[in-house]
This record gives structure tokens, sequence and C-alpha cells, in this order.
């Protein structure tokens, strides 16, 4: 019964980062699948987690792994990852699907690291330390990394809405 209470904890603590961390790196049909997967080795792992890092870089770092594991096994990278409901209807929302759409292309559009450094620092509010201990680099690395996926995401982002001729 223990064991059925530490995995409801862990599960319920990390389940909502990983899917959103998993979200915008694989195609919708794959994200609950992906995400379970990751679950289930996070579990597997636990009794490795020595607690040198928090809880959910440590898992990250293992989805982080998956996800290129599931695309070295596909050999390709998506261009475009489609979001779901992107069809909204004209309910007032249509802007905000549309935008959420273009910043999903552009993040799709973006180098993986580059993708997944603004997700961390940016989205999830990971330090840079932590984000480099997920990704596997150094703190100073995943700063770089930062400056250079910004720049990167203006020009794409504007271009992609149409938003600067000269960005």
């Amino acid at each position: 019964m223990e064991m059925d209470a530490a995995f409801t904890e862990i599960y319920e603590e990390l389940l909502p980062v990983i899917y959103r961390f998993v979200a915008v790196r694989v195609p919708s049909c794959e994200v609950e699948d992906q995400t379970a997967e990751i679950i289930v080795k996070v579990w597997r792992a636990w009794p490795k987690f020595k607690g040198q890092s928090s809880l959910k870089t440590w898992a990250l770092s293992i989805a982080y792994h998956q996800i290129a594991d599931y695309y070295r096994h596909l050999k390709r990278m998506p261009s475009v990852i489609p979001l779901e409901g992107s069809n909204a209807s004209d309910d007032g929302h249509s802007d905000h699907w549309l935008n959420m759409l273009s910043i999903s292309q552009v993040l799709a559009g973006m180098t993986p690291q580059q993708a997944a450094v603004i997700q961390l620092r940016l989205a999830e509010g990971f330090s840079a330390v932590e984000a480099g201990r997920i990704l596997g680099i150094s703190s100073t690395a995943v700063d770089s990394i930062l400056y250079r996926a910004k720049k990167s995401f203006r020009k794409l982002y504007l271009g992609a809405t149409g938003g600067g001729k000269n960005a």
C-alpha cells in the first residue's frame, strides 16, 4: 500500500509538468503515449533518484532523453507539430488559437535544444543550472543557447505572423 501512495504522489506532482514538456515536442497523437512511457521510466528509476537535483529536474531529464529516443527511432523530426483545436470557431478565441499555433510552429522550426531551453527557462521557470541538468549541458551553455534562441524565436515568429519585414 505504501508503494501505491508513493506512486500516486509522484504521478500527481509530475504528470502536468511532463505532459506540457512532451506536448510541444511530439505530434499530438503521441503525447499521451510518450507521457505514459516517461512516467513508467521515472517510476522504474525512482530507487536510483539521489536527490542531487529537484524531482522535476530529474524527471524532465528522463523525458528529454525519452523524446530523443522517440525521434531517433523514427529517424525524422517534424517541421510543424499540429495543435489540436486549431480550427477554433469564431467564439472570440480564434486569435488565441492562431497565436498558439504560430508559437507552436515557431518552436517546431527551431533546433530541439533551442526549443527545450525556451520551454524550460521561460515557460517552466527552471534556473539555468536546472535546465542544464535536464539537457546534460552546462548552465553557461543554457544561457548562450537561450540568447540565440530568443533572437531566432523573434525572427521566426515575426515571419510566421507577418509582423516584421526585416526581423
